[in-house]
């Protein structure tokens, strides 16, 4: 089985630094695959409030889009690093997709038991982009994706430094300033270290009732 980390571009802009910043962050992982999903690339549509029709099935929005295709690569993924830039908070196209994924989560608990949380447990990362890293903006993003990560049950990785609950980056204006900001980058790497630690550590837990397994037939 192959074992994954997805990265998220929140950014509204194709190829922007928070794009770049997750490249330059994954290059240095060779033990587990990698891929970046941009939200600029997506059709994301903003929730309608269907509340009637809302999580029929699990999990199951009712608007065709490309928001079911990020949320599958979310499930299939060991472990999630978010990279968003400040806006106010998050650009808007994320934004909708954390609002359906709200509406979605909330129906179909209710509809289909509180055990029905696919993402529980899954370790994530959040980077918080800016143009100066300033740690007030990125308390505020970072929170915010903090509390979109608890509501789906998932693990946030912390760091040992303010803010704490990911990682501020410092990243430019103009598209490809990220490249510059080599201590954002070996920043970005640390946050990512232990990501990639529980996903071995989360692998290794689920192999040894496997061997168990076999030994006893």
């Amino acid at each position: 089985m192959i074992v994954k980390i997805l990265g998220i571009s929140g950014s509204n802009r194709r190829s922007g630094n928070s794009y770049l910043l997750l490249k330059e962050t994954f290059k240095d992982i060779s033990s587990i695959s990698t891929e970046i999903v941009q939200i600029a690339e997506l059709q994301v549509k903003p929730c309608e409030l269907c509340f009637e029709q809302c999580a029929q099935k699990p999990f199951e929005c009712t608007i065709k889009d490309d928001f079911g295709m990020l949320f599958r690569e979310m499930k299939s993924a060991d472990g999630v690093v978010i990279a968003c830039p400040f806006y106010f908070y998050v650009p808007s196209k994320f934004q909708a997709f954390m609002e359906r994924m709200s509406c979605l989560d909330y129906y179909s608990q209710e509809r289909h038991g509180r055990e029905n949380v696919p993402l529980r447990g899954k370790p994530c990362a959040l980077i918080a982009v800016s143009a100066s890293g300033s740690s007030f903006n990125a308390f505020q993003i970072l929170h915010h994706l903090q509390e979109f990560a608890s509501m789906l049950q998932m693990r946030p990785i912390a760091m040992d430094r303010w803010p704490f609950i990911g990682l501020s980056a410092k990243c430019g204006l103009e598209i490809g300033a990220a490249l510059k900001e080599k201590e954002t980058i070996e920043q970005a790497k640390e946050l990512v270290k232990p990501l990639v630690r529980e996903i071995e550590n989360d692998e290794r837990e689920q192999e040894t009732p496997r061997r168990s397994q076999n030994y006893s037939i």
